[in-house]
């Protein structure tokens, strides 16, 4: 009959095995679905999960062994271990800066420079290979901790603690109000993680950060998968129903001096280029609308919102210091309209209707498109007519 000891190596070995399953099986998930945010750095993330979850189940396995072949394994099992959490929490910091679209990961340089702590990590657990500062295994054959240990645990602690900070003072700089709930979440997953490794400094035998990181990592994918119910699938602009949601919150939040512009994008002819052409090149269309509307309000990302809101029709809200500011954006749509249909090999024109409101601080949402929606068709009645 096995001791509690033994019971304990053989839960710690089944829940690794199981995490590392699982966090497979979310990597062919993602290979399936390319439109996640920050996709290439969550698969990254899970991989080393996996990394991590069989180097602690290798060096557990390998624990009661007594010959030197085994005593150099289980340290090297231990150091595999430590890179991963390590490498693991840079992974989580750069997807979650990814999922923010920060100016950190649209600067590469800056990139490279926020992943020169891991190297500085791998060379520290290297040298612990000949100092046994951090780990060894003693002259019994037994796993011990070093005189300073508890710095490795401290390091592991760097990446996860600065993506929390950051994530934070995102979330509450006040024009983010639109993204808040989101930011303040990315903020709040590596807490979880954070608390299950101090639990596991505690308390090395029992098995606590292997599901805590798995049920972390599934929660991730659903809210990632949530979150593109809310996104377009031809154009990944928002849908109407996340368009109105965000609307509503930015006529709470607008602040004196401001004004919430609102409009409404028609495509001209558009049944005519999907009866001529077919609909690959109606879709291309689409596309290139959405595309130019993306690059065109890149600068105004933070206090816009675009939407294709439904068929032909796109929808752009800006909060903006003079309502002329979205005059502008609309005809910088139009030439950047005008490129991509050159550089795309589009077979024919493509021009849209616009209808432009401003927000007088009493409409409710239905009526305050309302009104830019009437203007948008008398544009496109004029366009009919030749005028």
């Amino acid at each position: 009959m096995l001791n509690t000891s033994g019971l304990l190596h053989s839960l710690y070995l089944e829940i690794n095995l199981f995490g590392s399953a699982l966090m497979f099986v979310l990597i062919l998930k993602l290979i399936l679905n390319s439109r996640i945010k920050g996709q290439q750095y969550f698969r990254r993330l899970l991989t080393w999960n996996i990394v991590l979850f069989l180097s602690d189940a290798v060096s557990v396995l390998m624990q009661d062994g007594s010959s030197d072949y085994t005593d150099s394994f289980v340290v090297f099992a231990k150091s595999i271990y430590f890179i991963a959490v390590f490498v693991l929490t840079c992974e989580c910091f750069l997807y979650f800066e990814a999922c923010r679209d920060s100016a950190l990961m649209r600067d590469g340089g800056k990139t490279g420079l926020v992943t020169l702590p891991v190297f500085f990590f791998i060379l520290l657990i290297i040298m612990n290979l000949h100092g046994k500062f951090l780990f060894y295994v003693d002259e019994n054959g037994l796993y011990q901790r070093g005189r300073a240990f508890l710095l490795i645990y401290l390091l592991c602690f760097f990446y996860t603690i600065f993506s929390m900070i950051r994530s934070f003072l995102d979330a509450f700089r006040r024009d983010n109000y639109a993204v808040r709930g989101r930011y303040v979440l990315y903020g709040l997953y590596p807490l979880v993680p954070v608390v299950a490794g101090i639990l596991q400094f505690f308390t090395p035998e029992i098995p606590v950060l292997c599901p805590v990181l798995s049920i972390s990592a599934v929660i991730i994918y659903v809210n990632a998968m949530e979150y593109l119910i809310y996104l377009d699938s031809l154009t990944g602009l928002k849908n109407r129903r996340l368009f109105l949601y965000d609307m509503t919150l930015m006529m709470h939040h607008l602040r004196p001096g401001q004004k919430l512009c609102f409009a409404m994008i028609d495509l001209n002819d558009f049944k005519s280029i999907n009866d001529s052409y077919g609909h690959n090149t109606g879709d291309l269309a689409l596309e290139i609308i959405g595309d130019a509307m993306t690059e065109c309000m890149e600068d105004a990302r933070n206090r816009s919102v675009l939407c294709r809101y439904g068929g032909d029709e796109f929808a752009i809200l800006l909060c903006a210091e003079d309502s002329s500011e979205m005059d502008l954006y609309i005809e910088n749509i139009r030439q950047k309209t005008e490129t991509l249909s050159t550089e795309r090999r589009m077979p024919c024109p493509i021009t849209f209707s616009v209808g432009i409101s401003e927000w007088n601080g009493m409409e409710d949402p239905k009526s305050f498109i309302a009104g830019a929606d009437q203007k948008m068709y008398q544009a496109k009645s004029l366009t009919r007519h030749g005028r």
